[in-house]
């Protein structure tokens, strides 16, 4: 199952979007952390009910994520600023 976080420039919100579940996550810290875990198990996450629809329709794709592999950075900078700034309060 691969899962994509999305940047929406417009609004300055980020999104995880796993099409296979038809499911749309909000980003918070949390969301951050398990997605670069070891093992995300996006199969347990929970999120919006979205039609099938192409991650793309939220936003700027700028991570991908299969539950086997690595994160896949697609725009480095921006991953990098979104990961900081959801991650700033963690200690």
């Amino acid at each position: 199952m691969i899962a994509y976080f999305v940047h929406n420039q417009v609004s300055g919100s980020d999104t995880i979007v796993i099409p296979e579940m038809n499911c749309a996550v909000p980003v918070d810290a949390e969301i951050v952390k398990a997605f670069i875990s070891a093992v995300p198990n996006f199969a347990s996450w929970s999120g919006n009910s979205c039609q099938a629809v192409d991650p793309q329709d939220f936003g700027t794709v700028i991570a991908t994520r299969d539950e086997q592999g690595d994160v896949c950075v697609l725009q480095a900078d921006l991953w990098h600023q979104r990961r900081e700034l959801h991650l700033q309060d963690i200690v």
